[in-house]
């Protein structure tokens, strides 16, 4: 979202009543953002040479490589929920295919480890052509603003949406509190001169404000990543989290230094070769200024008249390249900012040699294992409350029975790579050893059940 739409939420009356202060919260998240997009204030350093100016440094993309990466540790293909009521898992299920869910939050949660946090809303969209009125949005922090909170959670808040209609853009700005008996939502549409539009020509069906009677929490749930955040002075919330790269912008800085420096490397250390002035022709451009240049293909024998025969020689004044050099460097600070962000060393490595499996992750007790069970928690404690909503919001459209169970739990699948040869290789090792049997190493080697295993034997002895 950019600057101006987040403008929308502090603006006084456009978003409910917002604590004074808590625009403090957001110059950190658009650095973070800045940077998570390739930005920062070192992007731009001053150029060389007569001219001067300045050029853009060459970026490593550290920081979106480092999110990327933790997205991908804590939420995998194959995670799924696990219900105890066959209702709500109709129900929840069907909702969350509608609402694109699966293929969606690996990205937002990208975004949550980059920003600092994300929102999980459940809403009501109204039933159309037989699917389920309910959805799921996710909300990145950049568009939204806490307007109440206690020790444990954010109990309200403010949303901002850019709305398209007619050619025309509008500010949709959402607002869900608690007054103590039942849950407000408050919903107000804005033309981009400021002036307040018609809700209802724009977009029919939506109340300006709706009541849910006996509703104690928002329909929303605030997902941390990262420590809580420091405040500066009272009107700033902690429970807005902090970016997992907060406390390694230094070391972001220094990698892309080195990056830009390796790529200058080429561009500086091109091939140098001094020629005699003899040797040199010249050509005359149109702005009438002579260009010199050395003739490669010019194969004719011609006389040149020195005293001094060094001088006739073609030197290669190439300097060596310091690749390795900065590889090194590389390596040493992706390992640093694998320590700041709470991974393991050589997780961010682009060579090959890394911990393979999730077996191994956990027999090390490595940092890498604990930042996943950390961070899985609080994603599980969040899917669980988005299904406890869209629980609520099924049972009150007659979605759902009342008697439903509202929970659900988590389940974490593995994602970690193994390849053929990896799996081979420890089959055939365990085999040797006489630890596990010979349908047993073919079973693993080729993915097949040990029934099926055990025939190929038979198969393989019998053709004996």
């Amino acid at each position: 979202m950019d600057l101006g739409l987040k403008d929308w939420l502090f603006r006084r009356g456009n978003a409910g009543n917002i604590p004074a202060g808590i625009a403090g919260c957001y110059a950190d998240i658009q650095r973070w953002e800045d940077i998570y997009n390739g930005g920062g204030d070192w992007r731009y350093t001053r150029k060389g040479g007569i001219q001067g100016g300045t050029r853009r440094v060459a970026s490593l993309g550290a920081a979106k490589a480092l999110c990327g990466e933790l997205s991908r540790l804590c939420f995998t293909e194959g995670t799924a929920m696990c219900y105890s009521d066959p209702d709500t898992e109709k129900l929840v299920k069907r909702v969350l295919k509608e609402s694109r869910f699966t293929e969606r939050f690996p990205e937002f949660l990208e975004k949550v480890f980059a920003l600092g946090g994300g929102v999980i809303k459940v809403y009501y969209a109204g039933e159309q052509n037989g699917s389920s009125g309910i959805r799921v949005d996710l909300v990145t922090a950049d568009c939204f603003v806490p307007t109440g909170w206690n020790s444990r959670e954010i109990t309200g808040g403010a949303f901002a949406s850019m709305i398209m209609s007619g050619g025309k853009s509008y500010v949709l700005a959402e607002t869900q509190e608690n007054d103590g008996s039942a849950l407000v939502i408050e919903n107000r549409l804005y033309r981009e001169d400021g002036a307040k539009a018609d809700l209802q020509e724009i977009l029919p069906g939506l109340r300006e404000q709706s009541r849910i009677e006996g509703l104690s929490s928002p329909l929303f749930v605030y997902l941390r990543a990262g420590g809580l955040r420091r405040t500066v002075n009272s009107g700033e919330c902690p429970l807005l989290g902090s970016s997992v790269f907060a406390g390694a912008e230094d070391t972001l800085r220094e990698i892309d230094t080195v990056f830009d420096s390796l790529g200058r490397e080429f561009v500086l250390g091109k091939k140098r070769i001094i020629v005699p002035a003899y040797a040199v022709r010249g050509e005359w451009d149109s702005d009438g200024n002579k260009k010199h240049y050395f003739d490669v293909n010019d194969e004719v024998f011609q006389a040149m008249s020195t005293s001094d025969t060094e001088e006739l020689k073609i030197t290669d004044n190439t300097g060596e390249l310091r690749v390795t050099e900065h590889v090194q460097a590389l390596g040493e600070l992706l390992d640093l900012l694998c320590m700041q962000a709470g991974l393991s060393e050589g997780a961010l490595s682009y060579k090959d040699g890394t911990i393979r499996t999730a077996a191994e992750v956990v027999s090390r007790n490595s940092r890498t294992y604990r930042t996943q069970a950390f961070y899985r928690s609080m994603i599980s404690e969040a899917l669980s409350r988005m299904v406890q909503n869209i629980c609520i919001l099924g049972k009150m459209a007659g979605e759902l029975p009342d008697g439903a169970a509202e929970s659900a739990s988590a389940v974490f699948a593995d994602g970690a790579a193994e390849d053929d040869g990896t799996r081979t290789d420890r089959a055939v090792k365990l085999y040797s050893a006489g630890v596990i049997s010979r349908a047993r190493a073919l079973s693993q080697i080729y993915g097949i059940s040990l029934e099926e295993a055990q025939a190929m034997e038979r198969t393989d002895f019998n053709e004996q």
